[in-house]
């Protein structure tokens, strides 16, 4: 009995132990893949391969190539720059004017028919403060009523009251309920008169407000209108310009139409010179072996991987606890 409970526990702390050998056997195991399998000299050796052929096949045909990239940047530009020129005069500068003021006009519709409806809705909540002023004034009214309604009852009948007696419910000439019934009446009255009052109220404001939101809207839709009118105007006048300095959209037609044509065969020129280029750096880098060299990296690469892979096995995991169970039995007899 006393051996088992002796035999599990060494088992638990050999167990709780291990994690601990484990990362040190893992952390050894890897900088052993980085020493085996270093393919930094085969990658410098082969980078060093590629700088040398480029170098050869640049130094080879820059003399046919880089006078035909400049060929081909300066006609990009001149094509650029006659596209846009003629855009100017490709444009229809009555038609977009005409939409634009249009456009200005309606919007100046709207802005006539908001402030028409703002003055409106400022008078129409002019009203409503009115009445609403009116049925609080109702509400103290009535409660004034009922309150000397009230103090009549119960005055003295010398100084005009009724001194508590009993009050008939309708009287045409002394105090009655019917009375305090109308009083009361005409308070509940004032109080919903004061509640649809602030409800109406408080619509005319938030249409004021999308009134007010609207009219600033259309006060930036108009004033955008105008900077997009003096914008085609200047634009028109470029025109008018460039015809005064002799452009024609004719020329600049034909000038495009030839620009395209001659950039068309210089970069189909600069292909074929480049395609060589890089079958030339290709061709250098193979006899000078890099084809070799990437190869090795490769194996180097898979073996490492294997290696690394192979600390994992189940194989190497049952050797590892092991050798790991024996050390510390032997460290902790």
């Amino acid at each position: 009995m006393f051996k088992a409970i002796k035999t599990f526990i060494q088992n638990a702390r050999v167990n709780f132990d291990y994690p601990r050998y484990e990362r040190e056997l893992r952390k050894h195991h890897l900088a052993q893949a980085e020493l085996r399998f270093d393919s930094s000299e085969l990658n410098r050796e082969a980078s060093q391969i590629r700088s040398q052929a480029t170098i050869a096949g640049e130094q080879k045909f820059s003399g046919d190539i880089n006078p035909l990239r400049r060929q081909v940047s300066a006609i990009e530009t001149e094509l650029q720059k006659n596209q846009q020129l003629l855009l100017v005069f490709e444009r229809d500068y009555k038609t977009e004017l005409d939409d634009l003021y249009a456009r200005k006009n309606h919007l100046l519709e709207q802005k006539n028919a908001l402030i028409e409806e703002s003055k409106s809705i400022k008078a129409d909540r002019t009203e409503a403060h009115d009445d609403l002023k009116d049925a609080y004034e109702d509400l103290e009214d009535a409660k004034g009523d009922v309150g000397r309604w009230y103090s009549k009852s119960e005055r003295n009948p010398l100084l005009f009251g009724n001194g508590g007696k009993k009050l008939p419910r309708h009287s045409m000439f002394g105090q009655s309920h019917g009375d305090l019934s109308a009083a009361k009446s005409r308070r509940g009255q004032a109080v919903g008169d004061i509640g649809s009052g602030k409800r109406r109220l408080a619509s005319i404001k938030a249409k004021q407000a999308e009134n007010r939101q609207d009219i600033e809207k259309n006060f930036a839709d108009v004033g955008e209108v105008k900077e997009l009118i003096t914008k085609v105007k200047a634009d028109r006048q470029r025109m008018y310009d460039l015809k005064a300095e002799g452009f024609d959209p004719t020329v600049l037609r034909n000038a495009i139409q030839s620009s395209q044509s001659s950039l068309a065969e210089l970069k189909r020129r600069l292909q074929v010179l480049e395609d060589r280029q890089r079958a030339s750096v290709v061709e250098t880098q193979a006899r000078m072996g890099l084809g070799e060299k990437e190869t090795a990296i490769l194996a180097l690469q898979k073996s490492k991987a294997k290696f690394i892979d192979d600390f994992d096995s189940e194989t190497s995991q049952a050797t590892r606890r092991d050798e790991h169970r024996k050390q510390w039995v032997a460290g902790h007899r």
